[in-house]
Parts: C-alpha cells; sequence; structure tokens
C-alpha cells in the first residue's frame, strides 16, 4: 500500500531560478488528489553526490518516490545510472525503446545523435513507462530496502511530456496500488 510521496526534481536550470519548477506542484496536485500524502519534495541540481543524496532522503521519507528531469541525452543528465547505484542494480539496454528513438530521429529525417541512446539504458526490474511525444521513456522500479518497499518512478522534466505520462501510466498504476 502506497500512503506517503516525495518528488525529486533534479537540474541545475532548477536550482539557480531559470527555470521555474512546475513539475513538483503538478505532482503534488495528483498526489494529493489519489489520496497520497506527500512527505517531501526535494530539489537538486546535477551534482552526482546530491542526487545520491536526494534518493536516500526521499526513500527515507515515502513509499513512492516520482522523480522528473535529469534523463535525456546529455553529460548532465545522471538520474537513471545513479538510480541503478542507489537501488545496487546494473543498467540494461532495451533494443526496442532504442528502436523506437531511432525512429523519431527517422521521421523528422534527422541524423540521430548516438548519445541519444543513453535514453534506452534502465536500471535493471525497470518497468518501462512510454512517453509518446518525445525520445526519453521513464521507468518504474521497485525495491525492497532496510525501509521497506519502495517504488521509484522516473520522468522525463519536460511538462509536456511528463504530464501525460503521470495521467495515463503512472496514476492508474498508484490507484491500483
Amino acid at each position: 500500500m502506497i500512503e506517503r510521496a516525495a518528488i525529486l526534481s533534479t537540474g541545475d536550470e532548477i536550482t539557480t531560478g531559470k527555470v521555474v519548477d512546475t513539475n513538483s506542484n503538478y505532482l503534488a496536485d495528483k498526489l494529493i488528489e489519489a489520496g497520497v500524502d506527500v512527505a517531501a519534495v526535494i530539489t537538486v541540481g546535477d551534482v552526482v553526490e546530491r542526487i545520491v543524496w536526494a534518493w536516500r532522503q526521499a526513500m527515507q521519507q515515502a513509499d513512492v518516490i516520482i522523480s522528473t528531469g535529469g534523463i535525456g541525452p546529455t553529460a548532465d543528465d545522471l538520474t537513471t545510472e545513479l538510480v541503478a547505484k542507489v537501488a545496487g542494480v546494473d543498467l540494461f539496454f532495451s533494443e526496442e525503446v532504442a528502436e523506437k528513438i531511432r525512429r523519431v530521429f527517422a521521421s523528422l529525417n534527422r541524423p540521430m545523435p548516438e548519445n541519444n541512446l543513453k535514453q534506452a539504458q534502465f536500471p535493471v526490474g525497470s518497468v518501462i513507462i512510454p512517453n509518446h511525444l518525445g525520445t526519453a521513456p521513464g521507468y518504474r522500479l521497485d525495491l525492497d530496502t532496510p525501509h521497506g518497499r519502495k517504488h521509484l518512478v522516473v520522468l522525463p522534466g519536460v511538462p509536456r511530456e511528463m504530464k501525460p505520462m503521470m495521467e495515463e501510466t503512472v496514476l492508474p498504476w498508484l490507484r491500483s496500488m
């Protein structure tokens, strides 16, 4: 049973004030509507130690942690590899997701930068959450920890991609729990 949630937003653009974090507000509203208590909202920049700290803190406070940001193709997109580290699992490569990314670029008649294939890596044990509006799918990872069963949900930081993923996939899953 999921009773408490933590929201984790990552990105230097948020911590420096260049971008307003509307994702946390949106997620908090949706979680409260679903009957889930929001125990914490944590925002950190794109720094390895801070992201690892934030995930560990969130897992101590909540049953479900919903993260936005840090799953793009650039070098500062660190979320997936750090979730795997915190979870103590390896990454796996999804050829199915890689093919979808290749098709998106082909449909735009643009060459695909190889670093976009970073978005086809996921922590072992993840359930992939489709992204119909972008190249970065999200995922859910369920873990048994010293603090009990935890559910990690990782979504993109782009609001127009994140919101449909939350409404179409994450909220129905949450309600079933």
